[in-house]
């Protein structure tokens, strides 16, 4: 969705926090107001890591701001800090060599997430910028890791991705593995996929329609079979 706001990045359409923040005096506008920007990075579990240039670039405060109002969502239990990972070496950034990873805690106790909840999908990923990244991202460079003969899943993935930028729907990327075997075998690109599913989907909405359901809509659309 793009923002209503001058020189402001692209948003979601929601974001997700605890309720429980609303009624807590001890947060003021501004830790109010970088707990909602997590949330709109975060996956069901609570799990996200926006830079904090992303961070400030959404609120418009700066970066020494911005690591003082985490310090205090952390102190009052709405914010984990989970441990840093390295930033991927095929991503190019200003500064640091570490990522800042966070859990917003719903509860308040909440446990720290597993590797499979770490790795859950945020539900509507912003187009990233220089100083971040999403794991799929890494995925579109490297491929699916642990299992290569999978690699067709970065397709179905960067279908769903697609279809959620350009239009804020959700979609499920394995209902789109059966194309995407397909079109992998045929050395179809991420990059076609995007492209194509992007088109589609600003076609369908100028005319009405619903955005498409699979990867095999827009393959039959784009004339992307044996091409």
């Amino acid at each position: 969705m793009k923002s209503p706001f001058k020189d402001k990045p692209n948003i979601r359409r929601y974001s997700i926090i605890p309720a429980r923040a609303m009624q807590d005096e001890r947060l003021n506008g501004a830790a109010y107001k970088v707990l909602a920007c997590l949330g709109m990075y975060a996956n069901r579990y609570g799990v996200c890591w926006p830079s904090q240039i992303t961070i400030g670039r959404h609120t418009g405060y700066g970066r020494v701001h911005v690591s003082r109002t985490m310090a205090v969502l952390i102190k009052c239990g709405y914010v984990r800090k989970l441990e840093t990972r390295p930033y991927p070496k095929h991503i190019k950034r200003r500064s640091g060599k570490k990522v800042n990873r966070y859990q917003i805690l719903w509860e308040g106790k909440d446990a720290i997430p597993t590797n499979e909840q770490f790795w859950a999908p945020a539900k509507i990923i912003p187009e990233p910028g220089e100083d971040d990244f999403t794991e799929f991202d890494t995925h579109m460079q490297s491929g699916v890791k642990g299992d290569s003969d999978k690699g067709y899943q970065v397709l179905a993935h960067a279908f769903k991705q697609a279809v959620e930028r350009a239009s804020g729907m959700n979609r499920l990327p394995d209902q789109s593995f059966k194309a995407a075997k397909v079109l992998w075998d045929q050395e179809v690109t991420v990059d076609q996929v995007r492209d194509y599913t992007a088109a589609m989907c600003r076609e369908s909405l100028k005319a009405g329609r619903t955005p498409p359901a699979n990867l095999d809509q827009v393959a039959k659309w784009a004339g992307l079979y044996n091409k």
